[in-house]
């Protein structure tokens, strides 16, 4: 496996049947990637981005992981991917310089690849849909709890003052 250094998805067309073939031969979830939108209007970007979407539920692609695939726009966007406003705003550490991996970090990519492998063959969408039903349930148990212990504290500072009278 290669180290993961950001790759650049260059759009030539903005139809579908383009941007299937696009998302298809690239190396989406294999490796960071980015598609730079800056260029284009807004309902170029909103129609780009909502085929986009489409093309990646149906090739079991998830945005996020295990390596996200960035848009690079100056508009907001409402997406399942995540945004920058430019290329200087990506993350550094996938823009590090390729050099040849000694044989420990060899035996690591290799490792990396096959929990690469994994991840993919997950269903991401209902793992992260129950981490959130889980995260609002334990907030709102958070929540109460803090307010009860508040309750209590001062229940017990009352009846301290009441005591000392």
């Amino acid at each position: 496996m290669k180290i993961p250094i950001f790759e650049e998805i260059l759009l030539s067309e903005l139809s579908t049947e383009k941007l299937r073939i696009i998302v298809s031969d690239s190396r989406i979830g294999k490796v960071p990637c980015y598609i730079n939108l800056t260029n284009l209007k807004k309902e170029e970007i909103d129609d780009l981005i909502l085929n986009l979407e489409q093309i990646t539920l149906e090739n079991n692609l998830h945005p996020l992981f295990p390596y996200p695939l960035y848009v690079v726009t100056s508009l907001p966007i409402n997406s399942l991917f995540p945004s920058v406003k430019s290329v200087k705003d990506l993350p550094d550490h996938y823009f590090k310089k390729v050099k040849r991996p000694n044989n420990k970090e060899l035996q690591l990519l290799n490792k990396l690849s096959l929990k690469v492998d994994k991840i993919k063959n997950l269903e991401l969408y209902k793992i992260l849909g129950d981490l959130k039903a889980s995260a609002r349930e334990q907030k709102k148990l958070y929540n109460e709890t803090k307010e009860l212990y508040f309750l209590e504290m001062l229940n017990s500072q009352l009846l301290e003052k009441t005591k000392k009278r």
